[in-house]
């Protein structure tokens, strides 16, 4: 063992070697640096070239970035305006198989239908077609004697097709209007199964083109509305010959949807054989394609200019960047340094905040939302209802017996047995918007944006049965299995303030179902 007071000479030459080295390197890089600057100024020429094709390209991705956002934004909007319609017509259908149209139903589903389109301005109408395409009632008051739709597109589909799903036809012109539409439909059955009739809801395609036209896509720009099967459900500029026209052929259905979804490109029109820079993307539950698309020679003009700009700041400042050039590299090497190191640390400083938030907002055993997310997500969806005077739904799910459960088995499996729930919880709350929650002991919540009474009871029912059918034994339960209790409430702005209101509500509702016998859902009425 060596003395920490006496230097090791190879330590020492070492050292020295490594000094030296570190000297010739820095005077190579100061020759590297004169070398670079009269390269720089032989050069110039090239350089401004190649940063003029940089700076073309950078326009051009920005462009399509820009297009790729405003695709999102227009897919978002359109399949929220169709979904509004497409949730009444659902309501109306329900209402129209149970309650019929008689002479005692009619006066009241004319008022609703009125009642409903005025809560949407984006609806031109809302229509009930008896199986032989006659007019049953509409929101519009319209009185078009021996008018029949049989012969729409949207009627022969329903009529032909026993899908209960949402139809989006073709673009039309209102026989009771005149005006240019989008028909949104549903099919209408008889107890048996046999085809009743059609719900439909129509939506201006005004509505589509005041939000186009308030976008500003320079002189040339473009953005279309088209159907899966390429036909043009409404384009702007608007030009009613180009409704619903194909362009099977176009490069959208050609090359880029066959790759994807969404994403964007530089490609000639099909219709007008204008070069574009593009952005597209398909519409969410919908059988649309949202395109929004900038003429690239109108995306060039300020590359144009700033080209030109640029290359005559650079000759002029040629002598002065060759004088002061080598200290403007080591300011740039020192810059970069910086940068990198604040960079590194902001990445890693990301990440734990990513962290830090994700064990805030879970439940550690069961992998749902906790109590302090469900707090801060039903208060918003609260304000969200109140604002938009839509549906909310909550349910207050408890695993009866759980004590016993714990006593009988343990923890370790009571533990397992919360898991599983959740994972049933979880495989039955399938929309993004919906969240579950662990609420508290074996006591779990769900919340349910945009359903009402009947839907909530729905997904109570399916996570009852699943629970039933995952069949985890329990012996102390008179059902000889794990059985959950299930409290049903549906938001009511005129009586509930406060998201207490609406969990005191539930929990009113759960206590019901445990008293009753337990292994069943109510509703609080």
């Amino acid at each position: 063992m060596g003395h920490s007071s006496i230097k090791d000479p190879t330590e020492s030459a070492r050292t020295t070697a490594s000094w030296k080295t570190g000297q010739r390197a820095s005077r190579l890089k100061v020759r590297y640096a004169v070398v670079l600057l009269v390269a720089v100024c032989l050069s110039m020429t090239a350089i401004v070239i190649w940063q003029a094709w940089n700076s073309r390209q950078y326009h051009l991705h920005d462009k399509e970035v820009a297009m790729s956002n405003l695709a999102q934004t227009l897919a978002s909007q359109t399949q929220a305006s169709i979904k509004q319609a497409d949730t009444l017509l659902f309501a109306l259908v329900d209402r129209v198989e149970n309650d019929g149209v008689g002479a005692q139903q009619l006066p009241r589903l004319q008022r609703l239908l009125s009642a409903e389109r005025s809560e949407l301005k984006q609806l031109h109408g809302l229509f009930v077609f008896d199986e032989a395409g006659r007019w049953i009632a509409n929101s519009n008051g319209a009185e078009v004697p021996g008018a029949n739709n049989s012969d729409r597109e949207y009627f022969i589909f329903h009529r032909d097709h026993p899908d209960r799903g949402p139809h989006i036809g073709q673009s039309i012109k209102s026989r009771s209007s005149g005006e240019w539409i989008m028909t949104v439909s549903r099919r209408i059955n008889h107890p048996d199964g046999r085809f009743a009739g059609v719900a439909l809801a129509t939506i201006y395609l005004s509505h589509f083109l005041e939000l186009y036209n308030s976008i500003d896509m320079g002189r040339n720009g473009v953005i279309s509305l088209f159907a899966d099967d390429a036909s043009i459900v409404v384009r702007r500029p608007f030009n009613e010959a180009d409704i619903g026209i194909s362009v099977a052929k176009a490069p959208l259905f050609t090359q880029l949807l066959p790759k994807g979804d969404s994403g964007t490109a530089t490609v000639k029109s099909y219709v007008d054989g204008v070069e574009r820079v593009v952005g597209f993307r398909r519409v969410s539950g919908y059988p649309l394609i949202i395109f929004a698309a900038l003429d690239k020679e109108e995306v060039l003009v300020g590359w144009r200019k700033e080209t030109a700009l640029s290359a005559g700041i650079v000759v002029s400042l040629l002598l002065f960047l060759g004088g002061l050039g080598y200290r403007l590299i080591h300011v740039m090497k020192q810059q970069q340094h910086v940068q990198r190191v604040l960079l590194d640390g902001q990445e890693k400083l990301i990440e734990v905040n990513r962290s830090l938030e994700l064990l805030a907002l879970e439940d550690a055993l069961t992998g749902l939302s906790n109590r302090r997310q469900f707090d801060v997500f039903i208060l918003a969806e609260m304000g969200r209802a109140r604002r938009t005077l839509t549906d909310l739904a909550m349910l207050m799910i408890d695993v009866d017996h759980f004590k016993s459960f714990n006593d009988r088995y343990g923890h370790v499996a009571g533990d397992e047995c919360l898991r599983r729930i959740s994972a049933i919880i979880k495989d039955n709350i399938k929309r993004p918007g919906d969240l579950a929650a662990r609420y508290g002991g074996e006591e779990f919540s769900v919340v349910l944006p945009g359903t009402d009474y009947a839907g909530a009871f729905l997904v109570a029912e399916n996570i009852r049965h699943a629970v039933l059918r995952a069949d985890i034994a329990h012996c102390e339960s008179p059902e000889g299995r794990v059985t959950v209790s299930i409290g049903v409430c549906a938001y009511n702005p005129a009586s509930q303030d406060q998201p207490d209101d609406l969990v005191s509500a539930a929990d009113k509702a759960l206590y019901v179902a445990k008293t009753s016998g337990r292994n069943m859902s109510v509703t609080a009425n």
